[in-house]
């Protein structure tokens, strides 16, 4: 397994693409701007990867291989974490120059860049994952819809979530804001985005694992 990752890390993934996008992450200083679009971009990122998979027959050739194809989901999903974790870490110190210096005043369009919205990022990528990875699988090369289906889900969710927050009072004060009396709440939010985050990738594996068995190249 740790081979087929390598190889997914050394040919399959384009080390200047996720470079690229991670710099994308400086979008959360930006005043008054929706900041989960600068997560968002690694799911640009996975689906160029995921293109360029399919286009050089990728999983056709690793298929062949003497290798369970429980590995060759496992490879892919461990992929699309390693985009997704990049995007996030890369996101940190953009957060913590945007609260401490550049947007002390609060985001007025959408969540500030505290824990809550990292919190959100994990939803919402558990959200993407769990519809893409399973979609995708049900053929292992039709990229475009798959990410069309995890792409509006993670929007929709995106949106739903940080609707609720602007919509009522009582989130909004306690999940909004840099407000360190509220910090307890915002870890705790991070913490449950994170746990659903790990449930959806498992969840999301063993689905495309049942999937991925009834395809045949």
């Amino acid at each position: 397994m740790k081979n087929i990752f390598y190889k997914e890390l050394k040919l399959v993934v384009p080390t200047a693409l996720y470079i690229l996008f991670s710099l994308l992450a400086a979008l959360v200083i930006i005043p008054n701007y929706p900041y989960f679009v600068a997560f968002g971009y690694a799911i640009l990122a996975i689906f160029i990867t995921f293109s360029l998979a399919r286009d050089n027959k990728d999983i056709e050739f690793t298929s062949m291989l003497p290798i369970p194809r429980n590995d060759i989901v496992k490879s892919k999903l461990f992929t699309i974490l390693f985009l997704e974790g990049v995007q996030i870490v890369a996101c940190i110190p953009f957060a913590i120059l945007s609260a401490l210096v550049i947007n002390t005043g609060g985001n007025l369009v959408g969540l500030d860049a505290n824990f809550t919205l990292f919190g959100f990022a994990f939803i919402e990528f558990g959200v993407f994952n769990f519809i893409f990875i399973p979609q995708f699988f049900k053929t292992g090369y039709k990229i475009g819809i798959s990410v069309f289906w995890g792409l509006t889900g993670y929007m929709l969710v995106a949106l739903l979530l940080e609707g609720l927050v602007i919509a009522i009072p009582v989130l909004h004060n306690i999940l909004d804001g840099y407000n360190v009396e509220n910090i307890g709440y915002q870890i705790l939010v991070l913490l449950v985005g994170l746990g659903f985050y790990i449930l959806s990738a498992f969840l999301s594996y063993k689905r495309a694992v049942k999937n991925f068995d009834k395809v045949n190249f």
